[in-house]
């Protein structure tokens, strides 16, 4: 009869907690919706665009704000960047060679919403819908390690995250991270087939997506359990991605990184080289920042006492970004390293020595400054992000 109610108040406390993960997620949805969206209508409003590299993007000929009303102040200031990309595959497919390097999945669910709302508005509305979902599970994975206040610590790093705001962009990053983060949930909670579908997701996300195999293989080996045929099909799901990029676009995505994006593929540590030479004889601000965000995020994986699983997911996702040389290198450092959760775990692991209210509001006013001062760089054209 204990025993019985033991394991009645343990299932009791679970679902409370689990409660209390999405109330949090909701929260923070909500107010970070409506707090980006502000601060980049104000920070597109007031300030010139940086019209040589804004005029680098291919699709911005044809750009312009609009004179006035709800779409000037909630949509134009996120047509930046890649979310062009995205829109252009909605409305034309791909019917241009570079823009194979986008993977389909994102640009297909804008396409399903549009249905009821326009492009735009419908690529906010998925990743706003996905950072809901990212900020409950990666609550949710973490709550068995952390316990219930260190797992919200977490989240609220990773809202607040330098360049985090990108998950309420027309990007695909909080859609990519969410179902990485609910596949691992899914193989924590011995559901191997939801685990799967959501790994296969995240390959048809953005390539780094199937860096989900290794933690996904390691949670599966430690519980004695074979993961040839999950692995193997999402294997197969990357490659038959791949192959249907190159079908419809008549080019691989390798081919027009190298092509129309100056990035090839490289080892790891040849991006590191060419990265650490351009520091020593060209140095700039961004290669500053982007070298810096590289060595922060490594010492607070290290920092993170995750289990092993996280940490070499950790590994295997820097080393699959590193693979990546870019001109300039390391472009874009700070908002690929959003996928590296463990960061934010090893954040509020600094954050647990006391005084820890004050380190943590520290942390939160700190992350929000770099986060917003991003924001503003994004909004005005002089960042790539």
């Amino acid at each position: 009869m204990k025993l019985s109610n033991f394991r009645s108040e343990v299932e009791m406390r679970d679902k409370s907690d689990g409660a209390a993960s999405w109330k949090t997620a909701v929260a923070l949805t909500v107010i970070l919706r409506i707090a980006y969206s502000l601060c980049a209508a104000l920070a597109a409003l007031c300030q010139p665009l940086n019209q040589v590299l804004m005029h680098s993007n291919a699709l911005t000929a044809s750009l312009r704000p609009p004179a006035s009303g709800l779409r000037l102040l909630l949509v134009w200031p996120w047509e930046r960047f890649d979310t062009l990309w995205y829109l252009h595959i909605v409305a034309n497919g791909y019917d241009r060679p570079d823009s194979v390097v986008f993977f389909p999945l994102y640009p297909e669910l804008i396409k399903i919403f549009s249905y009821v709302m326009p492009p735009m508005f419908s690529a906010l509305s998925i990743s706003t819908i996905a950072a809901f979902f990212l900020f409950w599970g990666l609550q949710e994975l973490l709550r068995p390690d952390c316990g219930e206040d260190m797992a919200r610590q977490v989240v609220v790093f990773c809202a607040l995250w330098p360049a985090s705001f990108i998950f309420f962009a027309g990007y695909p990053e909080s859609l990519l991270l969410a179902l990485i983060i609910w596949s691992l949930r899914m193989a924590q909670l011995n559901r191997w087939a939801a685990a799967t579908v959501l790994a296969v997701a995240a390959t048809w996300t953005k390539a780094v997506g199937l860096v989900v195999i290794v933690p996904l293989m390691t949670i599966a080996l430690r519980r004695k359990r074979t993961m040839a045929a999950p692995v193997s099909l999402v294997a197969v799901a990357f490659l038959g991605c791949i192959r249907y990029l190159q079908n419809v676009a008549g080019q691989s995505p390798n081919a027009a990184y190298r092509e129309f994006w100056r990035t090839s593929i490289a080892a790891p540590w040849s991006t590191i080289h060419v990265a650490a030479s351009t520091l020593i004889h060209a140095p700039n601000p961004i290669l500053i920042s982007n070298w810096l965000c590289l060595l922060v995020l490594c010492l607070l994986v290290a920092m993170s006492k995750a289990r092993i699983e996280y940490l070499l997911y950790s590994a295997t996702a820097v080393a699959m970004i590193l693979c990546k040389q870019t001109v300039p290198p390391l472009q874009s450092m700070i908002r690929y390293s959003l996928i590296v959760f463990p960061v934010f775990v090893g954040l509020a692991q600094l954050t647990q020595r006391r005084p820890r209210r004050f380190r943590f509001s520290a942390a939160c006013i700190g992350l929000s400054i770099v986060n917003l001062g991003l924001l503003w760089l994004f909004e005005g054209w002089s960042l790539v992000l």
